[in-house]
């Protein structure tokens, strides 16, 4: 807190630097752009100013400023209708600091997170603001989205019925993939597998077989490190989340789904088909290096296709194996069926407002200047006619590359509210790509085949809910005493006869009962027949 004991004489000169400061328009990520904010006719003195969560990713380099002090951060702060205090907090201690600040009471106003278990649970400690009549007779944009896309306003509700949390519209993204060396398929006159029995004989061979032909056994067939390969294997077997058969909710962690995909993953291990070190590779960095330096066939991943480091990892493959053809494997059908993996959500739901919050409708001016369109495409471009100019569809060509390499920098969590699934379409996409680059053509062909690969509409998903609701206080604690399970189907893969999946599945599940989980099945059961006008599928929003 501000110490407000200091002399007239130390308050007016502290004054003065700050008008001189504001005149000269420097260092302040509150300065206003000359008397009128771009959004309203109120000037800066005038102005409501907020407080607003920002993820500190350490990832600004000091020629650009800080996370909360650059470019970007006086860029909204001289066209947003409201002052912005951004208050940063490292990417991984957010939580903990905001579950500190919030017991204090002196958390910010608005809430930009990603963990939708953590909104939940402010929800529970009635520490967020209930939106909907804020919404209904403050809002302009995000009203007007929400009359668009109803479904905002269902994801947004918790159980007693009101609007609690905002988000954005984003489309329909891949998330999981498989992608495969398509020329280590011809060159070993290999069919692209479709079952999972042909996907671990094509990996094997990959293994065994010296695809990159220098006479060495140091190629493997598929990687499982790290949760993303674990998820797509899993989507296979469709032990994804809960799902409706037969008129039943079932839990696929804790029965014959998650056995099938352990089992499929052993005998991956035991044959040495994948690295036996995949345990410890928990980011996937190191399957992702072994992809990149060609020495890996088939590569399980996550993030999305249209991401930028898969493209600076695509292009870095075609820079070691100038020969690597790359194509994306729709999910092997298993004995379940064939599935799609994980998405992105469509909709997101990424802010809340501080219960305590001094002047709510000063936080939703500000959510409408976020979610304006211009204000999007300035977030994730730069800005126009400076850092890119527009085409005949309205989509952002970059003027200078080299520039906007240096300055588009800190830019990527101002725009958790940006409604980029509104944006052209072409615009929606993560990654700019020059067609006359060769490697980058290949990749927005590579883009194109797997959203048909990965997103197909003709196939069920096997995450097919979007908006599961959080878990109340006592089912979080049973749902805390089980995260062991998915630690349980590991210790299978890895040993042998010692621990078999049988035996996991024996485990798991008296684990499960034990803690009460059934209670956690019961309520989600429950939920499904209680607000099934509610439950948002996947399959909604295919074209």
């Amino acid at each position: 807190m501000k110490m407000r004991n200091k002399s007239v004489l130390l308050i007016a000169t502290t004054m003065l630097i700050v008008l001189v400061l504001a005149a000269c328009g420097t260092g302040n990520n509150k300065s206003a752009a000359g008397d009128k904010s771009a959004n309203g006719d109120k000037s800066a003195a005038d102005r409501s100013t907020i407080t607003v969560t920002l993820y500190d990713r350490g990832n600004v380099p000091p020629a650009a400023g800080t996370v909360d002090d650059n470019i970007w951060s006086k860029w909204i702060n001289e066209h947003s209708p409201v002052g912005v205090d951004f208050i940063p907090f490292p990417r991984s201690e957010q939580v903990q600091k905001l579950n500190l600040l919030f017991a204090s009471g002196d958390a910010p106003d608005l809430i930009l997170e990603y963990d939708g278990n953590f909104l939940n649970q402010l929800y529970g400690q009635k520490q967020l603001l209930k939106l909907d009549d804020l919404i209904a007779n403050h809002s302009t944009t995000y009203k007007k989205m929400t009359e668009e896309f109803p479904q905002l306003l269902t994801l947004g509700q918790m159980d007693d019925g009101g609007t609690y949390l905002v988000g954005r519209i984003l489309g329909m993204k891949t998330n999981d993939y498989m992608l495969i060396r398509k020329d280590w398929l011809d060159k070993l006159q290999l069919e692209m597998p479709t079952t999972t029995e042909q996907l671990y004989e094509v990996a094997k061979a990959f293994r065994e077989q010296d695809p990159d032909g220098n006479g060495e056994k140091d190629t493997f067939g598929m990687n499982m490190g790290g949760n993303n390969a674990e998820s797509v294997i899993n989507a296979m077997f469709n032990n994804g989340s809960r799902f409706v058969q037969d008129g039943q909710l079932v839990n696929p962690t804790v029965g014959e789904q998650a056995k099938a995909a352990a089992d499929f993953q052993k005998r991956l291990f035991e044959e040495g088909i994948v690295d036996k070190d995949f345990l410890t590779d928990k980011t996937g960095e190191v399957a992702k290096q072994t992809w990149v330096s060609g020495k890996l066939g088939i590569y399980l991943s996550s993030s999305g296709i249209d991401n930028a480091l898969l493209l600076e990892a695509y292009k870095s493959l075609l820079k070691n194996d100038p020969g690597a053809v790359i194509e994306p494997v729709p999910l092997p059908e298993s004995q379940y069926g064939a599935f799609n993996p994980k998405y992105k959500s469509p909709i997101q739901m990424t802010g809340a407002i501080n219960a305590n919050a001094k002047d709510p409708e000063a936080v939703m001016q500000y959510i409408d200047f976020l979610v304006d369109q211009d204000t999007a495409m300035t977030l994730k471009n730069g800005i126009e006619g400076v850092h890119y100019n527009k085409d005949a569809d309205g989509v952002a060509i970059p003027i200078d590359a080299e520039k906007n390499k240096a300055e588009l920098v800190g830019m990527l969590d101002f725009n958790m509210l940006s409604f980029i699934g509104t944006l052209p379409e072409k615009e929606q996409a993560e990654v700019k790509l020059n067609m006359d680059i060769p490697e980058e053509k290949g990749f927005s062909e590579l883009i194109d085949a797997a959203h048909a690969a990965f997103l197909n509409p003709d196939r069920p998903y096997a995450h097919p809910v979007i908006n599961w609701p959080g878990l109340p206080s006592d089912l979080q604690v049973i749902a805390k005493n089980t995260e062991t399970i998915g630690d349980i189907w590991r210790k299978s893969i890895v040993s042998g006869d010692k621990y078999t999946t049988d035996q996991a599945l024996a485990d798991v599940q008296a684990l499960w009962n034990s803690a009460g989980g059934t209670k956690i099945d019961e309520y989600f059961s429950n939920w499904l027949k209680e607000k099934a006008d509610n439950v948002l599928y996947i399959s909604d929003f295919q074209q």
